[in-house]
């Protein structure tokens, strides 16, 4: 009975970690900022983006507006 008990604290620990990480994780808002004109032929605006704001980071030329434009999403810092 001991052993079981044990595990279950054990295993309520872990799982109380874990759900806090990732609601962290979840909780993170999106930013989005111009990287000026770009090539859609190219991932230029990608590179561009990752860059400048790292890994989770994503560039997309917008070729919707003419000239085309780089759009970089990242995950905004803490303080914003």
């Amino acid at each position: 009975m001991a052993r079981f008990l044990q595990a279950y604290c054990l295993c309520l620990v872990f799982f109380v970690l874990t759900a806090g990480s990732m609601m962290k994780t979840t909780l993170a808002k999106a930013c989005m900022e111009d990287l000026g004109t770009c090539d859609p032929g190219n991932d230029d605006c990608g590179r561009r983006c990752y860059t400048k704001h790292g890994e989770g980071s994503q560039g997309t030329c917008d070729t919707a507006i003419s000239p085309p434009v780089c759009s970089c999403t990242y995950f905004c810092p803490p303080s914003a």
